[in-house]
């Protein structure tokens, strides 16, 4: 049974680091999650150990801070619901590997100590940047996240990232694990290194506090944002008989009055990812309809399927972003390029879909990639980059260099079509929209954000939410576009911030191994 004991206590160590992200945000935990895992890879004596704590620990912390994705194959219930938990383990368990590496990494290149939580620390942070990056990438309930749990916390983001916020954390959550020894040399030790990460937490929380109370937010002039969230289930959004209906709702939603009740005085009406359930570009009537419904100056800008290809034999279908003015012009602006597996295409199709495993999306054929980076501009809106769901968790792709074909300049804005509607009113749109918040930061760019069933919202490049409709909600709002802030740290020199402290703490690991 003893062996069993550190086993179990991994596990519950990766349920309290996830509850310390969004939506619940209880921080303190993170001390419990990192640092219990740190106190057992104390007392562990081989890499094998190690890394059977670390899996344990990551499988515990994804099956928990992502049980969200199971709601996804509840929407179409008959076909899926059976690989539900099967998929839940196998994605937890295989970015479970993450941790586990990080585990059985510090355990092969360091020693019980001071020189342990260094390693610690610099490992976490490689793997989770290593999660990020390799294959598809899932750079999702990152530590560093943690700091969205305030406005003011959020601001170091703009020069440390996500991944350099997530070290110091790492690393102050962690440091308090060495006090818990018998040696009292040791627990001085980690006193000392408690302080110090602690110290240096409350310096980026001070300066962001600072920066923040003289944060003023300023809007491009003549442009009237209206964000239309329809509240259209999952399971509903796709029925054929129902197109025409949804179209309806959108458009009264569209013309609404305002609040104080005067008509709808907008320059740019923004729907969610894929909010006409149809091939808009193809469809003259209902395109003739949304346009005689927008303002003289108005356009419309929407995510919609569409069709490509140049034969029957080659037909592609692309999850895209168009505009619609009020002549009926149409234009696409966006072809998403970073796709989700098993969601809008099945890898291994040949074989996979011998077992009977599809994709989750709507339709038998897969989506294609568009052409990745670009920036985008549009009567009377200044340049933006147009994200399209979960493309803004991946915060190199939008610093990526935009296509030399494109004379848009940089972009002073994103904009983030999404439909969260797969997942629920669970963690899942809660943390999507505080990663959101956390590339405004970042980046110094203001977000605006539609999504199908929430959470919409129009967030400044403090990551501070303007305005916003609640989850599950229909509505609208209304609302100008902020400004951009000159360029940040981060989005100068991007994940080289991180790579410099990495090898600060390589530097500082093998001194200490050395001195030790």
């Amino acid at each position: 049974m003893a062996r069993i004991y550190p086993v179990i206590l991994a596990a519950l160590c990766g349920c309290c680091a996830a509850l310390a992200l969004a939506p619940l945000y209880l921080w303190p935990l993170m001390i419990v999650g990192y640092g219990g895992l740190l106190w057992l890879l104390q007392r562990t004596t081989t890499v094998r150990a190690a890394l059977v704590l670390g899996w344990v620990f990551g499988i515990a912390y994804f099956l928990l801070g992502l049980h969200w994705v199971g709601h996804a194959f509840m929407v179409d219930a008959d076909r899926f619901a059976w690989l539900m938990p099967f998929a839940l383990f196998a994605l937890a368990a295989g970015l479970g590997i993450f941790p586990a590496l990080a585990a059985g990494l510090t355990q092969r290149f360091s020693a019980p100590g001071l020189s342990r939580l260094l390693a610690f620390t610099l490992f976490c942070g490689l793997t989770e940047w290593l999660r990020g990056t390799i294959l598809t990438g899932f750079p999702w309930l990152l530590s560093g996240h943690v700091w969205a749990a305030g406005d003011f916390s959020l601001q170091g983001a703009g020069y440390l990232g996500a991944s350099g916020l997530g070290l110091v954390a790492v690393l102050a959550a962690a440091a308090p694990a060495l006090m818990l020894t018998q040696n009292p040399g040791d627990r001085k030790i980690g006193a000392i290194a408690s302080v110090a990460a602690g110290s240096l937490v409350g310096l980026i929380l001070f300066l962001s506090f600072v920066g923040l109370r003289s944060a003023a937010v300023t809007y491009q002039p003549e442009v009237r944002l209206r964000l239309v969230q329809a509240g259209i289930t999952q399971a509903d959004k796709w029925r054929p008989e129902l197109r025409d209906q949804h179209l309806d709702l959108y458009l009264r939603l569209s013309s609404a009055l305002t609040e104080t009740g005067q008509p709808p005085n907008f320059s740019h009406l923004i729907w969610p990812e894929t909010a006409t359930p149809f091939f808009l570009a193809d469809d003259h009537s209902r395109r003739k309809k949304i346009a005689q419904a927008l303002p003289g100056q108005g356009v419309l800008i929407t995510g919609s399927p569409r069709r490509g290809g140049s034969s029957r034999d080659d037909i592609r279908l692309y999850n895209g972003i168009l505009s619609l003015d009020a002549k009926n012009r149409i234009a696409v602006i966006y072809d998403k390029a970073h796709l989700v597996p098993f969601g809008e295409y099945l890898p291994w199709r040949k074989t996979l879909s011998r077992i009977g495993v599809d994709k989750l999306a709507h339709g038998a054929v897969d989506f294609s990639p568009g052409v990745g980076p670009r920036s985008v501009s549009l009567p009377a809106l200044p340049p933006f980059r147009p994200l399209i769901c979960y493309e803004i968790i991946f915060p190199g792709e939008i610093l990526g260099e935009i296509p030399s074909s494109s004379h848009e300049g940089d972009p002073k804005w994103l904009l983030n079509l999404t439909n969260d509607a797969w997942f629920g009113t669970g963690f899942g749109p809660q943390q999507h929209l505080d990663i959101a918040r956390i590339r405004a930061v970042e980046l110094g760019l203001p977000i605006v954000r539609a999504a199908n069933t929430g959470i919409s919202a129009i967030i400044d490049p403090y990551g501070r939410i303007i305005e916003q409709l609640p989850l599950g909600a229909a509505g609208f709002l209304d609302s100008k576009l902020p400004m951009a802030l000159p360029k940040t740290l981060y989005a100068q020199f991007g994940d080289s911030i991180f790579a410099i402290l990495c090898m600060l703490l390589v530097a500082l690991t093998w001194w200490v191994q050395r001195h030790d």
